[in-house]
């Protein structure tokens, strides 16, 4: 290949002048046409390639571009000679000599983007210099015809290629992680200064959750890197920062344009979430479409993670949630397994005489329990403890699940401490004058509780075909007889929390006192439970 340098322009007569519109409008009706029929890159060069060449008077044509999946392929029509024309596009552009003829190539780009390479082959040599800018204006009107559609469809293949990558991470199963990674990707792509997520939280609606980013890097997150400003602002105007447009965020972003997008629920009035994003010199309409897009699959994400979320709140505290869902294999603590655990049930001392002749109505019966057995739970989360379930007005924890990372002293103390929680404050409801009214009618020295505690292996896991929290084992049914053997305001301890609580060294465990020894003969149980009473 023997390079010549580009000939100089010369004056454009009217007859060329009418052949490079009459080029340019063929070639813009054969694109229209492709566009029409929605066809690919193939199909459309295919369509285009013949009539070109027939106008052009050349020998080939080649155009190097991206297809579709963002690939560089080059398309070619005619005699090449035997010749690869990608890597004769692939050289500097303008003309060329070879042995198979004389080659024309331009850049195509829009905008100054470059989208490919445009080559012609005209058979002999270069001819004079008129010949070669006369040529050269013929490629360009071609060039013009196809920079725009060729844009478009990187464009298009740009955005849904980034649409499946953003898609891809937040499929992780750790939500976070998968929006950082999402968000980084679209910031590779378009420019993207500063961009922040806020979302509801699943369990409690009232509270909102916020991750920002500063050119796609992660910079401030609710929780372990709040930002200060942010959380002003949630302490001032909570879910308010949903509705309507940036509104009173925009005083984190003084003097720059922002843009807002909520994320909805197909289900729901109330939003999700919302995107909002800023920067000194605005967006462009392909970035905020990319963001558009974003907030669309964020909205199924966020409705699966909430579900899950939502699932896990029956049975875990909020920080044990947290610390499972961090983990992209979390479903692994919450397969069935066989550990020794604390066992607590906990009962409404004389529940069926204050149902019966305390209350008007099964609807203030359960606002009763609803209260008393939301506390009772709170105590047994506070300790570090799960929710099993709740049977009547009995409610039921484990403490261990669902890491099982503490030693089976820490289990009985975390137990114990429970009990002791959910007699305190079972004991100071009857300090409330409705409270204390309701035991007189019912002829209660005040509401109570008795607990039963045992430490015992079982079967933890989801369960059911509502995949709940719970334990099976002998030590369950030992825990439930336990319990019903308590009295007023009475916690009963197994042998084996006695036990293990000899090797504690707390200091609220060594101010514990506990009665004697105490064998108990139980229906359907064939060893007597062997039990201590726990002072008060």
């Amino acid at each position: 290949m023997t390079p010549a340098p580009t000939p100089p322009p010369v004056e454009l007569s009217l007859d060329e002048y009418r052949y490079l519109r009459q080029l340019g409008r063929v070639t813009d009706d054969l694109l229209e046409e492709s566009l029409r029929e929605r066809e690919t890159l193939t199909q459309c060069f295919r369509r285009c390639f013949p009539t070109l060449l027939s106008h052009l008077g050349a020998r080939a044509i080649a155009v190097t571009t991206r297809d579709e999946e963002l690939v560089e392929q080059t398309w070619s029509e005619g005699d090449w000679g035997g010749v690869f024309a990608g890597s004769l596009l692939a050289g500097p552009v303008g003309l060329s000599v070879h042995d198979t003829g004389t080659l024309l190539t331009q850049t195509l780009d829009v905008a100054g983007s470059p989208v490919g390479t445009l080559g012609v082959l005209f058979a002999g040599p270069p001819g004079d210099a008129g010949t070669t800018a006369k040529r050269l204006r013929a490629l360009d009107a071609v060039a013009e015809e196809l920079d725009t559609v060729l844009m478009l469809v990187h464009t298009a293949s740009e955005k849904h290629q980034l649409i499946l990558q953003c898609n891809e991470h937040l499929a992780n199963p750790v939500f976070e992680a998968g929006m950082d990674h999402a968000v980084r990707t679209l910031a590779q792509r378009v420019r993207l200064p500063g961009f922040l997520l806020l979302y509801r939280d699943a369990v409690q609606p009232h509270v909102l959750h916020y991750r920002s980013y500063r050119h796609g890097q992660l910079e401030y997150e609710s929780g372990d890197q709040p930002g200060s400003q942010l959380e002003t602002l949630l302490h001032q105007h909570g879910t308010r920062l949903l509705h309507g447009d940036a509104g009173v965020l925009k005083r984190l972003f003084d003097g720059r344009s922002t843009e807002a997008v909520l994320i909805s629920a197909a289900t729901r009035s109330e939003p999700l979430g919302k995107i909002v994003v800023w920067s000194n010199e605005g967006f462009s309409a392909y970035a905020m479409d990319l963001i558009r897009v974003l907030a669309s699959t964020l909205s199924q994400r966020l409705l699966d993670y909430n579900r899950e979320r939502i699932h896990l709140s029956q049975f875990f505290p909020t920080v044990a949630i947290d610390a499972l869902l961090l983990d992209p294999d979390y479903a692994r603590h919450l397969r069935a397994q066989e550990q020794e655990v604390g066992i607590l049930f906990a009962d409404i001392n004389g529940f069926t005489r204050i149902c019966e002749q305390g209350f008007d109505s099964p609807r203030s019966i359960g606002r009763f329990v609803d209260e008393w057995s939301a506390r009772a739970v709170d105590c047994i989360w506070q300790r570090g403890g799960v929710f099993d379930k709740m049977v009547g007005d009995c409610v039921i924890g484990l403490f261990g699940p669902p890491f099982f990372q503490t030693d089976r002293v820490r289990r009985a103390e975390a137990a114990v401490r429970a009990a002791q929680d959910i007699q305190a404050f079972t004991a100071e409801l009857s300090e409330r004058e409705e409270v204390a009214a309701l035991c007189q009618r019912v002829k209660l020295p005040g509401l109570g509780v008795s607990v039963g505690v045992n430490l015992a292996t079982a079967n933890c896991g989801l369960f059911g075909p509502n995949r709940n929290y719970t334990a099976f084992s002998s030590g369950m049914n030992q825990a439930a007889r336990l319990q019903s053997l308590a009295g007023f305001r009475e916690t009963l301890v197994m042998e084996s929390v006695h036990e293990a609580l000899k090797q504690s060294q707390e200091p609220f465990v060594r101010k514990l006192q506990f009665g004697p020894l105490t064998e108990t003969p139980v229906k359907n149980v064939a060893q007597p439970l062997r039990h201590y009473r726990l002072a008060p």
